[in-house]
């Protein structure tokens, strides 16, 4: 009897154990630190990459751009996009934004910069929790969900809610996997979904994304492909030198505080739409 006993109370235990230990969930700090040591561990980081935009007034639908990527950690971005007869550069910086198509300052400090670099480029968890922040995502709210066959750390939500802000983390690899936004500060505002996929061991401990992808209330809108990279390169400081890029390039009238700023990919869009009117 007593023999029995002490079987039940095992297995009680060893149950209680066992649900206990799938139930627990890291805290969000602890999350985004690992997956932050798990991205890069490089000081700099060159990517070279295709940009696609899918936009049904623009021919064929279909628009490719060259792209190069600048990552100086720990809080330094700068993205080029290049097509014939267009040019955009977005600097990223402590010092705010800077948006520049055509060789014209399009505006400064820009309330929708391209999000995606968020969750590539910070060091410290801190910077990035003020970042998500900013971003609307409620970083002290943390579940577990599953994407795609992963199961994945969910910041910002509930397992299943898409409405609000948030970000996943795949919790085998710690690698962002998805995140979800709104394009605008109105609860009212269409969804911004980004996915990170097909991940590249860039040397030891190192990975990026090699397909990004961007979709608009489902809806595919953009796709980023890296073809290639840059470990530690050399390079200069004037390319995140605000008062530098201010001399170097004239703004427009346009560059002037609107009241709703322009975001990237539309301004890209509009760029290229402009372009081929002149040969109409």
């Amino acid at each position: 009897m007593r023999s029995r006993i002490l079987s039940l109370v095992s297995v009680f235990f060893l149950f209680w154990f066992v649900t206990a230990t799938i139930a627990y969930i890291l805290p969000p700090k602890q999350i985004l630190t690992f997956m932050i040591g798990h991205l890069t561990s490089c000081r700099t980081l060159m990517v070279f990459q295709k940009t696609v935009l899918y936009d049904p007034s623009l021919e064929n639908g279909v628009q490719e751009l060259d792209g190069t990527i600048y990552y100086r950690y720990p809080d330094q971005f700068r993205s080029e996009l290049r097509a014939p007869g267009v040019s955009q550069i977005q600097v990223v910086g402590p010092e705010g934004t800077l948006l520049v198509v055509n060789e014209k300052i399009i505006g400064e400090n820009v309330n929708q910069p391209d999000h995606f670099k968020d969750v590539l480029l910070y060091r410290n968890a801190e910077s990035l929790i003020e970042r998500l922040c900013q971003m609307g995502i409620d970083t002290e709210t943390v579940s577990l969900g599953r994407f795609k066959d992963k199961i994945a750390y969910i910041i910002g939500a509930r397992c299943s809610d898409d409405s609000v802000p948030q970000l996943w983390i795949e919790k085998n690899t710690f690698r962002p996997i998805r995140l979800i936004l709104r394009k605008s500060d109105d609860k009212g505002g269409s969804l911004e979904e980004i996915e990170y996929t097909d991940y590249k061991a860039l040397g030891r401990g190192n990975t990026y994304p090699t397909r990004i992808l961007f979709f608009e209330n489902g809806t595919l809108v953009r796709m980023d492909v890296a073809k290639s990279f840059k470990l530690n390169p050399e390079i200069s400081s004037q390319l995140f030198d605000f008062t530098y890029l201010k001399e170097l390039y004239e703004p427009i009238a346009s560059a002037r505080p609107a009241l709703k700023p322009p975001s990237e990919l539309d301004e890209v869009r509009k760029s290229i739409r402009d372009f081929r009117k002149t040969f109409e």
